[in-house]
C-alpha cells in the first residue's frame, strides 16, 4: 500500500498488568487491522467474503502497513506510540478518543453526581461509535454486501472497540494529539 504514516499515541496514569498491557494492544492492533482491511476492499472495489476477510485480517496486510511500536515508556504516567497507515490510525484514534471521552466524563460525573448529564454523556458515546460503524455499514452496503455479511463486519469492529473501551476506562488512557510522519521520514 506505501500510505502515509500517522503516530498515535496514549498516555496513562496507572500500573498497567501484563494482561491488560497485552489486551489493549492487541485489540487496537485487530481494530486497526480490520479497518485496513475494509479501506483496501474498497479501493480494490472488489467484495470478498467479509468473515474470512476480517478475521484473518492480519494476513491481508503488507509488512510495511502493519501496525508499528514507535516507543514505550512503562512507568506511571506510562507513554505509547504506535505507526501505522495515517488514514487508518486517524480512524482508530477518533474511535478511542470517542471511548476515552467517555471515560473522562463518567469520572466527572461520580464526583458531580449529575445523573443527567451521565446520560448526555452516553448518548453522545454511543453516536460517535454508531456514526463510526454507520461509515462502515455504509462502505460496506456501497460494495454490494448483504445484511448478513454487513452484521459479521460490525461485529468484528465492535468486539475490539468493546475491550479497549473496558481497558481504557480502568487504566485512565487519553490518546495525543497526532503528529504525522512520512514513510520518507521513517
Amino acid at each position: 500500500m506505501r500510505e502515509e504514516l500517522g503516530n498515535l499515541g496514549f498516555e496513562t496514569v496507572e500500573d498497567w498488568s501484563v494482561e491488560d498491557f497485552y489486551t489493549f494492544f492487541h485489540q487496537v492492533n485487530i481494530l486497526y487491522n480490520r479497518l485496513l482491511v475494509l479501506d483496501d476492499i474498497k479501493l480494490k472495489q472488489r467484495p470478498v467474503k467479509l468473515k474470512s476477510a476480517l478475521y484473518g485480517s492480519l494476513s491481508r496486510i503488507q509488512p510495511e502497513d502493519r501496525l508499528k511500536v514507535k516507543s514505550i515508556e512503562i512507568h506511571s504516567p506510562g507513554d505509547f506510540n504506535l505507526l501505522g497507515v495515517d488514514k487508518i490510525i486517524g480512524q482508530v484514534r477518533e474511535l478511542i478518543k470517542d471511548l476515552t471521552y467517555r471515560n473522562r466524563l463518567d469520572r466527572q460525573e461520580k464526583e458531580e453526581a449529575l445523573r443527567h448529564q451521565k446520560e448526555m454523556n452516553n448518548l453522545r458515546t454511543m453516536a460517535g461509535k454508531q456514526k463510526v460503524l454507520a461509515n462502515q455499514i455504509q462502505l460496506m452496503e456501497s460494495l454490494g454486501y448483504d445484511r448478513e455479511q454487513i452484521e459479521i463486519g460490525v461485529k468484528a469492529l465492535a468486539d475490539p472497540l468493546s475491550q479497549i473501551e473496558e481497558i481504557s476506562s480502568r487504566k485512565g488512557v487519553t490518546v495525543k494529539s497526532p503528529n504525522k510522519q512520512s514513510k520518507a521520514d521513517a
